[in-house]
This record gives C-alpha cells, structure tokens and sequence, in this order.
C-alpha cells in the first residue's frame, strides 16, 4: 500500500453525558473501563483489554469530517512468542446493521497497521475508528453494540466477542485517549491508505461516510497531528 498524505482531524470529545463500557471481562486500566481477557485462558501468558472512547471526530478534511466509534486495543504479550493482529479482521456489530471493519486505524512504534505484531515480553496499543450509520451518529442513538475481535497467539486464532452498553456518566467523561498510555503515543507518518475499505464496510452506508479511509501508524515522538486533550 503506498503513502496517503492526508492529515487526521484532531479528535473530538466522546458524548459529554455517555460513555461505553463492557458488559464482561470488565476492570478499570489506567483510569478508564476496559475489558480484559488473559490469552490463552487455559495457561495465560499475557492479555487482550479492549474498551472503547465513544464517538469521535475523524477524516481527512473540515468537508471529510466522519464520525466514527473509536475502539482501542492493547496487546500485552509476556510469553516467548510474538502475537499478531490483523486491523482488517476487526469487527463491530451494530444490531439491525451488521457488521463492519473499521476505516481507520492505528498503532504505537512497531510494525504499522494493518499487520500488527506484538513481540515477546512486549506491547503494542491499537486504535479503530469505524463509521457510524448517520442515524447512528449520537450517542443517545447508539444503546449497544460488540466488538469481534481476533488475535493470534501460541499459534493459535483466538477470538471473543465483546458486548459494550451504553451508560451516563456525572460528571461527565473526559476524552483522554492519548495521555492514558503516555506521552509516547501521539499521531505521526507514516500514513498508509486502504483502498478496500469501501468494500468491505458491511453495515449500512459504511463505505459511504468513511471519505479517503487510511491506515495511520504512530511514531514514537509528538507527531504534527497529535490528537487535543478534551
């Protein structure tokens, strides 16, 4: 895939009154709910969180401009062998929609989307941002959905199915996504664009609101379009 010079759109903040937690596996991680599974179950050797920041910002311009669910990820492998992910076999599930992969992703230093490889005794932080249906578009709107998601580990294919419900929150929930992990994980190029994802958003409208989806890699200092504290 060749580079795609297109600056993400800072991102916005997540619904003020709502947030998204998951309904199992749930525990907090760096002040935020996520849900987390020891990988493998029967001899766990390092673990998949998956939690979610509501709904975002994202696109290659002001007239570009999606909103999408942002999902993140986090690998953390302390086994002798590497894992890996695959950003394009990532699902959400919209009940009444179907399914979708996301249109945009990215990942902290290391190998970049959509590849993803975790290294022995190492980590590696995975943003998703799937497109909304526009009826979809507001929190309010969007009660539940669940995330599919599937990681090799042990030369295996693990995959589990994680539900979200949506909760309200007082005082409302600040959008932190960058400075949970440190001040390590900020935008930066290399940009990679995906010219299938207008094939391959399965719920309704999906490829049709993703403008010039790309895949974005992170490098490891502040990049130019670090996304804004909110």
């Amino acid at each position: 895939m060749k580079p795609f010079h297109i600056a993400l759109l800072a991102v916005c903040a997540c619904e003020p009154q709502y947030a998204y937690v998951p309904v199992t596996n749930a525990t907090v991680i760096a002040g935020h709910v996520a849900a987390d599974y020891p990988i493998p179950k029967e001899a766990p050797r390092g673990d998949v969180r998956v939690a979610s920041y509501g709904i975002a910002d994202v696109g290659g311009s002001r007239d570009d401009r999606v909103r999408a669910l942002h999902l993140r990820l986090t690998l953390i492998d302390n086994s002798d062998r590497a894992w890996t992910m695959d950003t394009r076999e990532q699902l959400v599930d919209l009940d009444g929609y179907g399914q979708s992969v996301a249109a945009y992703a990215s990942a902290n230093a290391g190998s970049a989307p959509p590849a993803i490889t975790v290294t022995p005794m190492g980590k590696r932080v995975v943003d998703l941002f799937f497109p909304l249906p526009p009826e979809l578009q507001r929190a309010e709107r969007l009660p539940t959905f669940d995330v599919v998601w599937k990681v090799r580990a042990d030369d295996k294919d693990i995959s589990e199915r994680t539900p979200f419900e949506r909760i309200s929150v007082e005082p409302p929930a600040s959008y932190d996504p960058i400075y949970d992990y440190g001040a390590e994980y900020y935008w930066g190029p290399p940009y990679f664009y995906d010219p299938l994802y207008g094939n391959r958003g399965y719920y309704r409208g999906a490829g049709r609101y993703a403008g010039h989806p790309m895949y974005i890699h992170r490098s490891e200092t502040r990049g130019t379009f670090a996304p804004r504290r909110h």
